[in-house]
């Protein structure tokens, strides 16, 4: 996948829609925002879509396999009833269409119906939180028997807390806030604590990776709409849980996992690593936003904020007992 990232004219993807998926014209494309990927919203007669320009040289996306996996695993959770928005076909059956722009670069699209029901806030009511917990707890269930030709990546220690940290203290050193030699210590026990989860068929496989509340919708028709895997990973399913904590109000996060439990019981070791799981994903955020910045462009005041909240958060865990 090449390398530019330009933002892509609305009025270059109508035009060019028309070539990918049979909808009827006229088409109007609006730009929504650009974070993992850019977002559009299509307007094709009376019905709405979304359409997903992905972002190219990602740091936790290593090949188009990766993408076909989260397209083809949508299918499949959608074939199972799990409420996730699956993507559209394009005029040669594909899920997931090219894109060669004028000036040499290469994009990839997807389109998917736009989700039923409205955003949802941290603010859950009970049932709705119990409800999203039963969700969380059947994809993963399901996602047990989903098999691909294509690949995708793994939430190893190497992901998660080693290449991470080591971003960090690029960006430390650069803005003279100096080593991170004072995590040492802690480093090594979150990734013992990562060790120390259980890796069987229902507590490892594959996770959403980033259910926040910008990642669903509800209607009370039609209940909850899960979208955006773009995360998507094997990994420990407590990731998902972790990611909820961070997330959502201790109300509603107790209120989902007791919802989760209902459907699948975490062991004791699971339950008490959720904690620490949580910050790990604290400083996985830097390097991910690290990469951002690498990808879209950021000046050095942006950068030096971020590298100041990264330090003073490892400097706050550093201090932590768990």
């Amino acid at each position: 996948m090449e390398a530019s990232n330009s933002i892509i004219e609305e009025t270059t993807l109508a035009a060019l829609l028309t070539h990918f998926y049979n909808l009827p014209e006229p088409i109007r494309c609006t730009f929504i925002r650009r974070s993992f990927n850019d977002h559009y919203i299509v307007v094709s007669g009376s019905k709405q879509f979304i359409l997903r320009v992905y972002i190219n040289n990602k740091s936790y996306i290593s090949s188009l396999n990766d993408i076909h996996f989260e397209l083809e695993f949508l299918e499949y959770l959608n074939s199972k009833k799990i409420p996730v928005i699956s993507p559209i076909k394009n005029n040669n059956n594909q899920n997931l269409s090219l894109l060669k722009l004028n000036y040499n670069e290469t994009r990839y699209l997807a389109l998917f119906p736009y989700a039923k029901g409205s955003p949802i806030n941290e603010n859950l009511d009970i049932n709705q939180s119990i409800k999203l917990g039963g969700i969380i707890a059947k994809l993963h269930l399901c996602s047990n028997n989903f098999t691909s030709q294509y690949s995708r990546y793994s939430l190893d220690v190497r992901r998660l807390v080693e290449e991470p940290l080591h971003t960090i203290e690029k960006y430390t050193r650069q803005f003279d806030f100096g080593k991170l030699s004072f995590f040492s210590v802690r480093s090594k026990t979150l990734i013992d604590s990562i060790n120390d989860i259980p890796m069987d068929v229902d507590s490892y496989g594959i996770v959403h990776g980033d259910p926040n509340p910008s990642n669903f919708f509800f209607s009370n028709k039609d209940g909850f709409s899960l979208f955006d895997f773009d995360h998507s990973a094997f990994g420990y399913r407590i990731h998902d849980l972790a990611v909820i904590r961070l997330s959502f109000t201790k109300k509603v996060y107790n209120s989902v996992l007791k919802g989760y439990e209902q459907i699948r019981p975490l062991t004791i070791v699971e339950k008490d690593s959720i904690k620490v799981y949580s910050d790990i994903l604290l400083i996985k955020k830097y390097s991910d936003i690290y990469n951002m910045f690498e990808i879209t462009g950021a000046d050095e005041e942006q950068k030096q904020l971020v590298t100041q909240n990264a330090f003073n958060t490892l400097k706050e865990m550093a201090g932590q007992s768990y």
